[in-house]
């Protein structure tokens, strides 16, 4: 009984932890020197075409929209297969900024974000996301 009690206080959480894996879309965010990047998909990461938004922000929370942002993937090699990268420049719609990427396969996928405003490269933002 006692043990039964347990897995159930302990189910919630760890659904908690792994649905967002397995949930539509994805929601990121970083800094990138003095700014916030919010990076967001609304489809869960997969093989092939996928469109991704950025967001920044500066340190009061107001959307920064004068700046350049590009976007790269890159997955190191494993075993036989080759190391797999590519980038894409953002396009700014509003205070958003829009880009797509071609994630060749599924798996672990590095992302980084880089910023360049006022004529300043900022550290980029750094993370990782799974495709299915």
């Amino acid at each position: 009984m006692k043990k039964r009690f347990l897995l159930l206080l302990a189910l919630p959480a760890v659904l908690l932890l792994v649905a967002p894996a397995f949930g539509a879309g994805l929601n990121v965010t970083r800094p990138a020197g003095d700014l916030k990047v919010n990076f967001t998909m609304d489809q869960t990461p997969a093989a092939g075409r996928n469109t991704a938004t950025v967001r920044l922000t500066d340190k009061s929370g107001k959307p920064v929209t004068g700046a350049l942002v590009r976007v790269y993937w890159m997955m190191p090699p494993m075993g036989s297969m080759a190391r797999m990268e590519g980038h894409a420049d953002a396009a700014r719609s509003g205070s958003e900024y829009h880009a797509v990427m071609n994630l060749e396969t599924s798996g672990t996928w590095h992302i980084m974000v880089k910023v360049k405003r006022a004529g300043r490269l900022l550290p980029p933002a750094r993370f990782d996301i799974i495709a299915r």
